[in-house]
């Protein structure tokens, strides 16, 4: 089922979500991901996250190693749970 960006964001108020990780696979299928504020979340459906692709292995081209990472609203959506320790 997809859900609304409007959708994401009454969840995270509801379940009180502390952080947000935007999963995403690296050229040899590793997952990676990043962590985000649930006060970033907007910003992420619209403009994107930034990171620094060159830590990443297999990325070659340092002076193109800016990207972008966009949350995607329809797909995806899990609780992860935290523990404490």
């Amino acid at each position: 089922m997809d859900t609304t960006m409007s959708e994401v964001v009454q969840f995270i108020q509801e379940n009180d979500v502390k952080f947000i990780r935007l999963a995403f696979c690296d050229i040899f299928g590793n997952q990676k991901n990043i962590a985000i504020m649930p006060t970033e979340l907007e910003r992420a459906f619209e403009q994107g996250i930034h990171f620094n692709a060159a830590a990443l292995r297999g990325f070659l081209n340092v002076e193109a190693s800016d990207l972008l990472l966009f949350a995607d609203h329809g797909h995806g959506k899990r609780v992860l749970p935290v523990r404490a320790g």
